[in-house]
């Protein structure tokens, strides 16, 4: 299910985009919501009210605001969605990319470019690499399995301490690694579990990650940690 949003000030351009939107969508076999704004004011209260969408469709000149400080709003608010520019204003393409915009479709082209800016992000979409997702109100954060080196209880919460820095999760150790669902992270200790992609080492009943963390592994998990490193080295 994806939901996308779309804002202009130009209620003719709302209703082609909603009719190229459910042609795409039907042509993807995707399932979606479809919510359209005319003012800007309308959109920025949603925002401000933790309603976020994964596909943003907006227009760049609007009377009250342009669609680049829409944009801004969007990624304090919502910042991991997807911002498709539609508009007749292409002087603008650059500011575009700096708030990161996914594409910049102008007017004249929208039937022809929409359905490919449609397909081209579900196809990336479907095609990420493995994430770990936090979602706090409105607000995620994607950590890729990749970048994740070890995880750390913590009273109530689970430390996640990845290539980009910590974050953190109130759930417990068990419920994380169900959602990872993963068998490249082992438990090592009931307070730790590890990235096996990012172990160096394992001496005396310690671990060495690649960031240079040393980890303890506790007696109990000794024997089956190391065969868990053993199998994945070969």
């Amino acid at each position: 299910m994806l939901n996308i949003a779309v804002l202009d000030d130009q209620e003719e351009y709302v209703k082609r985009i909603g009719k190229l939107t459910a042609e795409s969508m039907q042509n993807l076999g995707i399932s979606y919501t479809f919510k359209k704004y005319i003012k800007v004011n309308e959109l920025i209260s949603d925002l401000r009210e933790k309603e976020c969408f994964d596909i943003y469709l907006l227009d760049v000149e609007m009377p009250e605001m342009t669609g680049i400080e829409v944009a801004k709003i969007i990624r304090k608010e919502c910042w991991g969605s997807a911002i498709i520019y539609i508009t007749n204003h292409v002087e603008y393409a650059v500011e575009a990319f700096e708030v990161n915009a996914y594409r910049y479709i102008p007017k004249n082209m929208l039937e022809e470019k929409l359905p490919e800016a449609f397909a081209a992000l579900v196809s990336q979409m479907e095609h990420e690499e493995d994430v770990y997702i936090i979602k706090k109100g409105c607000q995620f954060e994607k950590i890729p399995y990749k970048e994740i080196f070890y995880l750390k209880k913590e009273e109530k919460y689970v430390e996640i301490i990845h290539k980009r820095g910590e974050s953190r999760v109130r759930k417990t150790l068990s419920q994380v690694r169900d959602e990872l669902g993963s068998r490249q992270f082992i438990v090592i200790d009931r307070s730790y579990m590890v990235n096996i992609v990012h172990i160096m080492s394992l001496k005396n009943q310690q671990i060495v990650l690649r960031d240079g963390s040393m980890l303890p592994v506790s007696k109990p998990r000794l024997l089956q940690v190391k065969k868990e490193i053993l199998e994945y080295w070969r």
